[in-house]
């Protein structure tokens, strides 16, 4: 079971989880609901940390 080979995957998965939609609401509020280009904008950052993807998209 990887929750016992691995105890912090679940929370941090859902602390990614939380940020990821808190990000996604805020843009929402700004740009209005269009999420496809929420999420092609979010995809075109490539592979970077959560607070990189809130200061660029926020």
């Amino acid at each position: 079971n990887r929750y016992l080979g691995w105890p912090g995957q679940a929370p941090s998965y859902k602390v990614g989880q939380r940020i990821w939609e808190q990000v996604r609401d805020a843009w929402v509020r700004e740009h209005g609901p269009d999420l496809k280009e929420f999420h092609r904008r979010a995809l075109s950052l490539g592979s970077v940390g959560l607070d990189t993807l809130r200061a660029t998209l926020v």
